[in-house]
């Protein structure tokens, strides 16, 4: 037994694919763990309105550095020599820079005219904001500068960095309300830019006009259609974080914004160690389609073995853990949660394995479908808001119609691009995922007190 546990445990170690990520896993996990564990002490000291205000500044910031990038920084990772991330770097550093210093300009002359953007404070943040998206486009291309290079633990030490300097600074400036958390969570981003920067200053070079213009002309697909697919993405699902406090207030808006962070903290620990990996390894083998079938299929089974469980719980008890956990108060975001719980789960399933149509240069196809999946998901989103005027059915709506989104889509990626059946994907989900999902619901039926 003892021999049959070595070995296996050797197989693991020995595996490139999991070794990288159980490197950025178990990095990043100490700085995810960092601030879920500082929550019960957030959500105690600060008020759901303040973090309503938090979450339209970190969701604005989010979108515009999907933008300022032009997403040029995917096309470090098809690259096959130094030279070539060298000129890739040079452009993504310059598009950064443009594209910030634009943002700042409509900031001062049109931020004021935008309604869910007035909300308080708004008038000394929205300088912040501009560095804030200039910093977040560097990050992301520093990010993928290091994971071309493997440098995974240096990635999972700038997460753990990250983290430190997040949970600290908002709990120490708790007496600035909701300013503390804004400026808790911009420093936490230049912290991790430091950390990210160093040993890639050698990428960063002048470059001739002409090779820039070259670089561009080889990688337009990215501004092209990577940038419209993320805008559409990341702003659909940013759009209730903006919007609901509007519509329903400030407080409700920061009970949505606080389950929305709790559910994608871990999975976005989890999804991104792993959706990096195989972007980096699947940028590799992107020609031998059958073993980029298998490395998709196990990547699959990974993520849905990872989430299946504690999203489950979750869906069943989570007024009950965030009521525990966060304080009283909080319990209404636990039931948001609850619904919140199928959409995460299909978007945690579906994230890491949609840069397929990155690494097979098919970005056309894909902006073609995130298009369609971020229309629907934003017309539910907008009928719960104008139609229905409910809370409750707004999320229902919008959760319910970005879960079956995704689960078109990966089953779109799987048919169109790999070499197993449909069935073969999900014959997982209902062999292993019903049956946890009503064992669960079963349990909490016994301990409602309803059969005894």
């Amino acid at each position: 037994m003892i021999n049959f546990l070595r070995q296996s445990l050797q197989k693991l170690t020995d595996n490139e694919f999991i070794k990288n990520v159980l490197t950025l896993v178990s990095g990043t996990s100490v700085g995810q763990l960092i601030p879920i564990l500082i929550s019960p002490l957030l959500t105690r000291i600060y008020d759901p309105e303040d973090f309503a205000i938090l979450g339209v500044y970190m969701s604005v910031a989010t979108i515009l550095s999907e933008i300022v990038t032009g997403k040029f920084e995917l096309a470090i990772m098809n690259t096959d020599n130094e030279s070539e991330q060298k000129s890739i770097t040079t452009l993504t550093l310059y598009s950064v820079i443009i594209n910030s210093l634009f943002f700042l300009v409509l900031f001062i002359l049109f931020f004021d005219k935008i309604e869910f953007l007035n909300i308080e404070g708004h008038q000394y943040w929205k300088y912040l904001l501009a560095i804030s998206v200039f910093t977040l486009g560097i990050n992301k291309l520093l990010l993928y500068l290091n994971i071309k290079r493997k440098e995974y633990k240096k990635v999972a030490y700038s997460k753990v960095s990250k983290s430190i300097a997040l949970s600290i600074f908002q709990s120490i400036l708790y007496f600035l309300k909701y300013f503390g958390l804004i400026i808790g969570y911009f420093i936490s981003l230049l912290v991790e830019a430091i950390t990210l920067f160093k040993n890639n200053k050698k990428f960063i070079q002048k470059s001739s006009f002409s090779k820039l213009t070259q670089t561009f002309k080889r990688h337009i697909k990215f501004p092209l259609y990577e940038v419209p697919s993320s805008l559409f993405n990341i702003g659909t699902i940013q759009a209730p974080i903006m919007l609901l406090p509007n519509y329903f207030g400030s407080t409700f808006g920061g009970f949505y914004f606080q389950a929305y962070k709790i559910l994608t903290m871990p999975i976005s620990l989890i999804g991104g160690a792993i959706g990096q990996v195989f972007f980096e390894q699947g940028s590799i083998i992107k020609d031998d389609k059958d073993s980029f079938s298998d490395l998709v299929f196990s990547t699959h089974k990974k993520l849905f073995y990872l989430s299946i469980i504690p999203l489950a719980i979750l869906s069943i008890f989570g007024d009950h853990i965030f009521a525990f956990v966060f304080g009283s108060k909080w319990l209404v975001a636990g039931e948001y949660a609850m619904i919140m719980t199928p959409w995460i789960f299909f978007n945690f399933l579906t994230s890491p394995i949609s840069t397929i149509v990155v690494i097979k240069e098919k970005q056309n196809i894909g902006f073609i479908f995130i298009f369609l999946m971020s229309l629907f998901r934003l017309t539910g989103l907008l009928l719960g808001i104008f139609y229905f005027d409910d809370m409750y059915i707004t999320i229902i709506l919008f959760s319910s119609i970005s879960a079956v989104s995704y689960i078109m889509y990966s089953s779109f990626l799987v048919y169109r691009f790999l070499n197993f059946s449909l069935w073969k994907y999900w014959s997982i989900f209902f062999k292993y995922g019903l049956p946890v999902y009503v064992l669960l619901s079963l349990l909490k039926y016994i301990l409602d007190e309803k059969i005894f």
